[in-house]
């Protein structure tokens, strides 16, 4: 199956806005930053999953970290009980106290990213939300998730997917160790797939340097890139 658009969500990307007297509100220290920051920032998906060369491909990157304001969570999200929900206020043993007078403009963040990917989509799109994943959770290398429901990928496009990575040596897991796929409100149909890759597929988890395992046939970059040109009705370079 062909998309009209493929729009890219890269809601994880950023570590901006942590030290903004006006938005963080963490007690920074170097083991929260270390142990948190850097191990659940998705380092790179940016440079990963761009598609800016191949028309038809938009990108709708979150300019804050998600230690900010996580950009797709749901609203009144299940994790609001944990204190992980649109705006985290615990995670781990780390507590953010965030003024009342200050939660509006953090939730109009989440607002303002909301309304860009539906800006972006269109009947018969498909949205792909990116991630990465700290390789200690899962030995998967690609993960592949996507939702029960209306915004379910068709058959294909998902085989399309697990049998690129799997091609080129790469394990893959279907909803495995993450699912579903993010969906923001739209007047129209369109679908959801989520690309989680396993952080050391791709790069040092201690230096964060991006890096190719030559273990692999090719690397993310060149595979994703390839899976955006197959999928795309637009697929010219």
């Amino acid at each position: 199956m062909k998309y009209r658009r493929i729009v890219i969500n890269e809601p994880h990307a950023s570590i901006e806005g942590l030290y903004d007297e006006y938005l963080g509100f963490w007690d920074i220290d170097e083991e929260f930053f270390n142990d948190v920051v850097l191990k659940w920032t998705d380092w790179h998906t940016d440079y990963l999953f761009h598609g800016n060369r191949i028309d038809g491909v938009r990108t709708v990157r979150f300019s804050y970290s998600r230690f900010i304001v996580d950009a797709e969570r749901l609203w009144d999200d299940p994790l609001e009980r944990e204190g992980q929900g649109i705006l985290y206020t615990r995670f781990g043993r780390y507590v953010r106290n965030i003024p009342d007078e200050n939660r509006s403009n953090l939730l109009g963040l989440w607002h303002q990213h909301q309304a860009k990917l539906r800006k972006n989509l269109c009947p018969d799109a498909l949205l792909l939300d990116c991630h990465s994943f700290p390789s200690e959770l899962s030995d998967v290398d690609i993960c592949i998730g996507y939702n029960e429901d209306w915004s379910k990928p068709h058959r294909d496009v998902i085989e399309c997917a697990v049998n690129l990575f799997e091609d080129h040596g790469y394990k893959v897991g279907v909803n495995e160790p993450y699912s579903n796929s993010e969906t923001p409100d739209c007047p129209f149909q369109y679908q959801s797939m989520m690309l989680e890759v396993n952080k050391k597929a791709y790069m040092d988890e201690h230096s964060l340097r991006i890096r190719h395992d030559h273990k692999y046939k090719k690397n993310v970059r060149d595979l994703m890139l390839h899976l955006l040109s197959e999928l795309s009705e637009n697929n010219s370079f």
